[in-house]
């Protein structure tokens, strides 16, 4: 009996990887030309599963989520509720992302899309400029 390594119907090549087995069936390996750092490539998004974040601030600038080196953050989907008359403001670091938000006491706004509706200047942070009151809610976001 041979102990070279046959490639079997049992194996399979996705991405440079291969399962080999020998003609008993008994041998596998997984071997590949894959790095980490060649996965993802500039095309692909840095995280592809959302983030969440519960959003609880005052009458104050408050960044949500910190800057990340070479990288945007992308709001997904967001829910704001006031509880005072107050103007809301997204900004990318000091850059303003959306105008001014006002809303009534008692008011807000959920919005929501499977594309990103906000994004930060690459590496600044997510900020969030509350002008009265306190606000609450929540975001879902990526980095890309």
């Amino acid at each position: 009996m041979s102990s070279q390594k046959i490639r079997t119907g049992s194996g399979f090549n996705e991405g440079a990887a291969l399962v080999q087995t020998n003609n008993t069936g008994v041998f596998s390996s997984l071997s590949s030309d894959l790095t980490r750092s060649a996965v993802p490539g500039e095309e692909y998004r840095y995280s592809t599963e959302p983030s969440f974040l519960s959003v609880s601030i005052g009458a104050t600038t408050s960044t949500l989520v910190a800057a990340v080196s070479g990288r945007q953050i992308e709001v997904i989907s967001y829910t704001i509720l006031a509880d005072a008359a107050t103007t809301v403001t997204w900004k990318s670091g000091s850059t303003n992302i959306s105008g001014g938000m006002t809303f009534a006491a008692n008011g807000g706004a959920s919005v929501n899309d499977d594309q990103a509706m906000l994004r930060t200047n690459v590496g600044e942070a997510l900020v969030l400029v509350n002008s009265a009151g306190n606000i609450n809610g929540h975001i879902t976001y990526r980095i890309v």
